[in-house]
């Protein structure tokens, strides 16, 4: 086996489907030795806004000196973003020497009769190996969905439980309220721990607080309010604060301003935890902090975004954020989704903002057909394309704009990575 043969195989168990539950996760790692008993986690759970705060919160710690594992899910372009170290992506020789060990596992699992490992557990099960015998101080653990039956939730510890913005998402597997997915999300919450959440909802908060009174957990609410001062621009987000003084970061978002409240405060509980975490340490981790994919500034004249907001909460943010710095321009939109997404309400948000749509099929049997999606941007724009490819969408786009221009690909992050990567071969040439 070698690196395209381990991505082969990964790819191969993606027909295994997502399926909740903890007992082939457990059975696995059991067989690998519980290498998540021997780690310090930050556990991030939320329906939007977990990725960034997840790297604000790895980058900080980096920056404190101490070999951070971030482990994140899905991946934009390779699977190999879904695994790093202090900002470093496992190698593909890495990555090619777990997989064969965690398949030699698993075909044994199989040969007893056990059920056979999704390709999330498998690589959750991958990353904890990875970040055990690399010797990390700690890792910042994505969610992958929901929180109480989620692989991740294996681990039976961590320093700090995150909870980010609850909202309406993935409503067929956690819930149709809010107080429904708030209790999934809420799962990760461990007896006697340590909570920071978002500024949420009453009827999300509700839930996080009984759940904390239930468990003797400790819970910290993040304050935005503490920035004295937020100014966007393309590109940058400026922050003010009375302690760090300027904050500036390339993660982009009217939200961005909340989800920097969470990792911060995430910073104290970590101290009070026992962590050496300087005030210059935050203000560098901000600023070398990286989430590509989300408001991410590709090129400039015309300015051209991705953003892979897929439900109306995300869209929602990403419409706001475009308005302060766009208020008097509009956009040529991108878009394709998935067909179980609330994409009419998405296009009704982006309708705002938009002068031309052009509607995309994402490579995935999931992805939503082009005439049900020509037929629903028609009902809020007048100038509606489609595109065969991904590419060709990306080209006309570009061939019409005038330096003025804005364009924005939003949607699935199935195609998302695929523009970044256009734009990269183009950088490259």
């Amino acid at each position: 086996m070698n690196y395209e043969n381990a991505i082969e195989y990964i790819e191969s168990l993606e027909g295994l489907g997502s399926r909740s539950g903890l007992k082939r996760i457990k059975a696995l790692t059991e067989r690998l030795g519980n290498p998540q008993e021997h780690l310090k986690f930050i556990h991030v759970a939320g329906t939007n806004g977990k990725g960034s705060t997840s790297a604000f919160i790895s980058s900080i710690l980096s920056c404190a000196g101490y070999s951070t594992g971030l482990y994140i899910s899905p991946h934009l372009q390779r699977y190999n973003e879904r695994i790093s170290i202090n900002g470093q992506e496992i190698s593909d020789e890495e990555l090619f020497k777990y997989t064969w060990r965690i398949k030699n596992v698993i075909d044994e699992m199989v040969k007893e009769g056990l059920e056979h490992p999704t390709v999330f557990e498998v690589i959750t099960a991958m990353a904890f190996l990875y970040f055990y015998e690399k010797g990390c101080d700690a890792v910042v653990l994505e969610v992958g969905l929901g929180g109480r039956l989620d692989a991740t939730n294996v681990i039976s510890d961590s320093l700090v439980s995150v909870i980010t913005k609850i909202s309406l998402d993935h409503t067929e597997i956690l819930g149709n309220t809010v107080a429904e997915i708030a209790y999934e999300k809420a799962g990760i919450i461990k007896q006697n721990g340590r909570v920071v959440t978002y500024p949420q909802e009453k009827a999300a908060l509700d839930v996080i607080e009984s759940v904390c009174r239930q468990r003797n957990a400790e819970l910290y609410c993040a304050d935005p309010g503490e920035f004295e001062k937020a100014e966007l621009s393309p590109g940058l987000l400026h922050l003010v604060h009375p302690r760090y003084g300027n904050i500036e970061t390339s993660i982009v978002g009217v939200h961005q301003v909340y989800n920097a409240s969470v990792a911060l405060k995430t910073v104290e509980v970590l101290r009070q935890a026992g962590f050496k975490i300087e005030d210059g340490d935050v203000v560098k981790g901000f600023k070398t902090a990286s989430w590509p994919g989300r408001f991410e500034l590709l090129a400039r004249n015309p300015d051209f975004y991705i953003d892979g907001g897929h439900n109306p909460d995300g869209v929602r943010s990403f419409v706001e954020t475009y308005k302060k710095i766009y208020p008097d321009r509009k956009a040529t939109i991108i878009f394709g989704v998935m067909k179980d997404k609330d994409y009419d309400a998405m296009l009704r948000e982006l309708s705002a903002i938009s002068k031309r749509f052009i509607a995309v099929i994402p490579d995935s049997p999931r992805a939503l057909d082009a005439g049900s999606l020509v037929k629903v941007m028609s009902k809020y724009c007048k100038n509606v394309e489609f595109s065969d490819t991904i590419e060709a969408a990306v080209e006309k786009a570009l061939s019409d704009a005038t330096g003025e221009d804005v364009i924005a690909a939003l949607g699935s992050l199935y195609y998302i990575g695929q523009v970044r990567g256009k734009f990269q071969i183009s950088a490259q040439k």
